[in-house]
């Protein structure tokens, strides 16, 4: 459902890109001075490129911006369950490398993360003798 999903999107933005871009091309060239009935045809598909660039790309976007929040709520579960497995099985001591390790994840977003569970439940961290981090959460 994902690739489908990018898929359409990304056909999507590459039709109403076309679409927006040909309308732009045909109301920048060519500066002679035309008839009415070449203005009217000229605004007609002006209004036609519009009318389906627009809602295409806006579509695309939308789809891509649900994708984008998607992965965000699957990442923020997967490190709550990380987290919360962890802390049972160290008894509420966690360093910043094993989550890094277990959540797959960078040293940089784990530190973030740990840090703001350690705001929230107002934990403590020291700083172990090998240089390590290690967050210590009261059960």
């Amino acid at each position: 459902m994902k690739f489908f999903t990018k898929v359409s999107a990304g056909l999507l933005l590459s039709f109403g890109s076309i679409f927006l871009m040909h309308v732009t091309v045909e109301a920048l060239s060519d500066d002679r001075p035309r008839t009415l009935e070449e203005k009217q045809e000229m605004a007609d598909k002006a209004i036609a490129g519009l009318a389906l660039g627009l809602p295409a790309v806006g579509f695309g976007s939308w789809l891509i911006l649900g994708l984008r929040h998607q992965d965000q709520r699957q990442l923020t579960s997967h490190l709550q369950s990380t987290f919360y497995r962890l802390v049972e099985e160290e008894r509420g001591q966690i360093s910043l490398l094993r989550f890094a390790k277990e959540a797959e994840i960078s040293g940089e977003v784990a530190k973030l993360f740990l840090d703001s569970k350690a705001k929230e439940f107002n934990a403590t961290f020291d700083h172990g003798r090998n240089g390590g981090v290690y967050y210590h959460f009261h059960l």
